[in-house]
């Protein structure tokens, strides 16, 4: 059997799994992100996960945040790990791995995983996006991954929400509109909670019991998402939307996007304006889809 070792690199943990050519894990695991080390530190814990659980393996693969060449494995930029900033990190691993790299955005690999085995197969246009923190993006067209010009397709959560804040506010970012923390902050304003106190759990479990503020932050939150959804639609014209995160779990806050979604169109279609609807639903993949979708970009590259 042939074995690869993938790593996901996130902003708290660095996880890795060794799976086969059909991503099937074997075994996983995850040591805490560097922060206070800068690049070196960063470098030691590859080395330190090749080591103990990458050296039968074919090669290594890996997603990780920022604009990324993925051919070349060179971090124009790294998202909020700024040590990886205008690194050639295929190079860089070079001194401690012996076999094949490959790199890539880790968005771009949730949506090759969704792709390869998950919400998108047999779609040729197409949208994944990921609520978390920010919103994660990745666009397919013609049934492949579409980076842009500059390896920035996707990059959704910078997208203007508020046209008449210019010349550019990051106040108005689509990352602060439809952040989780947003959609927990607005829950608790409603109860009168302390953010602090307050996370997606909480939020969701009054929901599902029928909470009226709850659902109503939801369904805020949803429009919001809608309108984004919408403007998307009117420039690529896809099929299919898959939302991913850990909030995409819950059917609840899928339920609210397709009525919204629906609401616009419907609204949209009384003016005359185009209102083809696309499918919403949620990615199949969880917390492993980086590192089945780093598989597959290695294995597309090189077959």
């Amino acid at each position: 059997m042939t074995k690869y070792l993938a790593i996901d690199v996130g902003g708290t943990n660095i996880k890795y799994a060794t799976m086969d050519e059909t991503a099937n894990i074997l075994e996983k695991g995850e040591y805490a992100t560097p922060m206070d080390d800068g690049l070196n530190g960063f470098l030691k814990v590859l080395h330190t996960i090749y080591a103990n659980h990458g050296r039968d393996a074919k090669a290594v693969v890996m997603s990780a945040p920022g604009r990324i060449d993925a051919d070349t494995g060179y971090f124009y930029t790294s998202g909020a790990l700024k040590y990886i900033d205008k690194v050639d990190l295929k190079e860089r691993v070079k001194e401690f791995i012996s076999v094949p790299f490959a790199v890539e955005n880790d968005a771009k690999a949730a949506a090759l995983a969704e792709l390869w085995k998950g919400s998108m197969q047999g779609i040729q246009n197409g949208i994944v996006m990921t609520l978390g923190t920010g919103i994660g993006g990745a666009v397919i067209i013609d049934g492949k991954l579409y980076r842009g010009s500059t390896f920035a397709a996707g990059e959704f959560s910078g997208m203007p929400t508020d046209y008449r804040r210019a010349p550019y506010d990051l106040g108005s970012m689509w990352a602060v509109e439809n952040s989780v923390l947003h959609l927990v902050g607005d829950y608790a304003q409603r109860k009168h909670l302390d953010p602090k106190k307050c996370n997606g759990r909480i939020l969701f479990d009054a929901a599902n019991h029928n909470d009226p503020d709850a659902l109503a932050a939801i369904d805020n939150f949803c429009q919001h998402l809608a309108a984004g959804i919408m403007n998307l639609q009117f420039v690529l014209d896809v099929q299919k939307v898959a939302v991913g995160g850990g909030i995409s779990k819950q059917p609840i806050l899928i339920a609210s996007l397709k009525k919204q979604i629906h609401a616009y169109y419907d609204a949209a279609a009384e003016q005359g304006m185009p209102a083809c609807i696309p499918e919403i639903t949620a990615c199949t993949f969880g917390n492993d889809a980086n590192m089945i979708g780093a598989l597959y970009h290695y294995l597309h590259m090189n077959h």
